[in-house]
């Protein structure tokens, strides 16, 4: 009895049931695409981040340095508050600081006595800090004799 069917041949079972072995070329590629999408998200995330940091350190430094001018405005006479000195107007800060420059305002308060606003802007190169305040200078004892 003949029938009709093909006669398998010997180890084209095996041959078509072994796995593959290797990558084509397509997912290779698909591969290297998305690695190279994710390397470019992971950079410009890095990237945004450090110059986030070099300005929170600029930042912080200038609120500092306006902190120490703030402080010699505080111990300045009044009459040098008056008439700002070119030395408390403004200028370039020592090393390591060179790179920030600074001016001072001082201004009487319009409606309270003895108050002053003081603004200091502190710069360098990529940007600048401002700081405002005010302070309190009584008046003198001979004023307050002058006015009971």
């Amino acid at each position: 009895m003949r029938t009709d069917r093909p006669r398998p041949v010997p180890g084209a079972a095996r041959r078509l049931a072994r796995p593959r072995r290797g990558l084509s070329l397509l997912e290779a590629v698909a591969a290297l695409a998305i690695v190279g999408a994710t390397s470019a998200g992971v950079l410009a995330a890095t990237g945004a981040g450090l110059r986030t940091a070099t300005r929170a350190r600029h930042v912080v430094e200038a609120e500092a340095l306006a902190l120490e001018v703030y402080a010699r405005l505080a111990l300045a006479s009044d009459a040098a508050l008056r008439a700002l000195p070119d030395s408390l107007a403004g200028g370039q800060f020592p090393e390591p600081f060179a790179g920030y420059d600074w001016r001072a305002t001082v201004r009487p308060h319009a409606e309270w006595a003895g108050l002053v606003t003081v603004e200091i802007a502190v710069t360098w190169p990529e940007g600048a800090h401002r700081l405002a305040s005010a302070l309190y200078r009584r008046a003198p004892a001979a004023a307050l004799e002058e006015g009971l």
